[in-house]
């Protein structure tokens, strides 16, 4: 069973679903407006749509109220995965598993900011949901952050604020889930490859960049990637690891 996603950071492009396509995912990895989701919402229908906050999210809450495994009250009909895991199943019938984590790598307060060791709570986090609700850790379909992870040979050039998580790496290496979407890097920063499709033996997983946007279909019982297309179709770059 195919699923079609469209995940979203960062930038706000007003995008048209000029085919008027029903889309089972909406992803967002940060940094925008609760107006522009909306927008995108309206424009392309989702039956689910989720989130992490990014870095600049702080200012779109008087008083910011913890929002985790739940739908948020400032983006309205938005379902925040600050931290943990969640099956689309309850909510959309599809049996694919969503992993969140929100922030940027830097001193501040979370979910909008993290320093490394957070990633522990997180992990634990994780196996304590997966052993209870039946799953295997290592089975996430798609995990998203805001912070890229740190992996060997992907993202070449960032900034002191903009710094890929070794955490996050250890994490993406331990889990190796099909899809990992993240922001924060905007392609327009420094021209480089910011997709991959990453092989560890006969494993395959694709780092994404949402930044402005990307549609995705996936393989829901083949667990696989089948096209990822922004305006034209996307070739991630390869990384053995």
């Amino acid at each position: 069973m195919m699923i079609d996603i469209i995940a979203i950071s960062d930038e706000e492009v007003y995008l048209t679903n000029k085919d008027k396509k029903k889309f089972d995912l909406l992803i967002c990895a940060g940094d925008l407006s609760p107006q522009y989701i909306d927008y995108v919402m309206n424009e392309f229908k989702p039956s689910l749509s989720l989130m992490v906050h990014g870095n600049h999210d702080k200012k779109y809450y008087k008083l910011y109220e913890e929002e985790n495994n739940s739908f948020s009250k400032v983006y309205k009909g938005v379902y925040v995965l600050n931290h943990g895991i969640v099956n689309l199943k309850k909510f959309i019938g599809k049996d694919i598993i969503v992993a969140g984590f929100s922030g940027a790598l830097a001193h501040g307060y979370r979910p909008f900011y993290f320093k490394e060791r957070d990633i522990n709570k997180f992990k634990r986090e994780v196996r304590f949901s997966t052993i209870f609700k039946g799953n295997k850790y290592k089975q996430i379909d798609i995990m998203v952050t805001h912070n890229p992870p740190y992996i060997k040979n992907t993202i070449k050039k960032y900034g002191q604020s903009h710094i890929p998580s070794e955490a996050l790496g250890e994490f993406y290496l331990k889990t190796f889930p099909k899809i990992w979407i993240y922001g924060h890097i905007h392609p327009r920063y420094d021209f480089q490859e910011l997709d991959f499709e990453i092989k560890f033996l006969n494993n395959i997983s694709y780092l994404i960049n949402a930044v402005p946007y990307k549609l995705i279909k996936y393989d829901e019982e083949k667990k696989e990637v089948i096209e990822i297309c922004t305006y034209k179709k996307i070739s991630p770059k390869t990384i053995l690891i």
